[in-house]
């Protein structure tokens, strides 16, 4: 799956060269554990995907069924229980992702409805793609420190003369190193979760 940064915009947010096939290779993997911390937390995808199709259990009597991703960018068919729907008549796309039954219910079953559909975003939004870079930064400068310090957890300071090393006390992290590189933080939480699904 794409991820919603590249490596050139964490170089710009850093103000830095990421040159060296190593440091591409883990500047990289940041921006995938960003990319996907992002959607564990928002429970969608996020980017477009076209014709995917979803099949609902319907256990029990309702009018409307909550497709997983949004936005909906379309609807292109509904089948229930073999039959193939016609919106306007048989249902409506409401907001958030709804599908509204018209004068009647749902059928009640297992795997009973199968909706073929296109929703996300074809362009990430810039909020996103920020929230994105600014982790994948993080985690990879958290690499590089932990690199420098010989990969030594709470290690503050190094010195040459008369050798020393100076320590740091645990965190609310727990063990400090790049490990302890927190994710999400929650000002980011907080702009995410307009795309954030809950309950699932």
């Amino acid at each position: 799956m794409a991820d919603f940064c590249d490596v050139a915009m964490v170089e710009e947010l850093l103000q830095g060269s990421i040159s060296t096939g190593d440091q591409i290779a883990a500047c990289q993997r940041a921006i995938t554990a960003a990319s996907e911390a992002i959607r564990n937390y928002c429970n969608q995808t996020l980017h477009l995907g076209e014709d995917d199709e979803y099949t609902f259990d319907v256990p029990a009597v309702q009018y409307n069924l909550i497709l997983p991703e949004l936005p909906v960018v379309s609807v292109k068919s509904v089948v229930e229980d073999g039959v193939t729907l016609t919106e306007g008549d048989d249902y409506i796309l409401a907001h958030h992702g709804q599908l509204i039954r018209v004068g009647a219910r749902w059928k009640q079953g297992w795997q009973i409805v199968t909706v073929t559909y296109t929703h996300g975003y074809a362009t990430i939004p810039d909020d996103i793609a920020d929230i994105a870079t600014r982790i994948a930064a993080r985690v990879y400068q958290a690499g590089l420190r932990a690199a420098d310090m010989d990969g030594v957890p709470g290690v503050a300071a190094k010195s040459l003369g008369d050798y020393s090393v100076q320590y740091t006390t645990e965190g609310s992290e727990g063990v400090m190193g790049v490990s302890a590189a927190r994710a999400l933080l929650m000002s980011e939480k907080d702009l995410l979760n307009r795309y954030r699904i809950r309950g699932l």
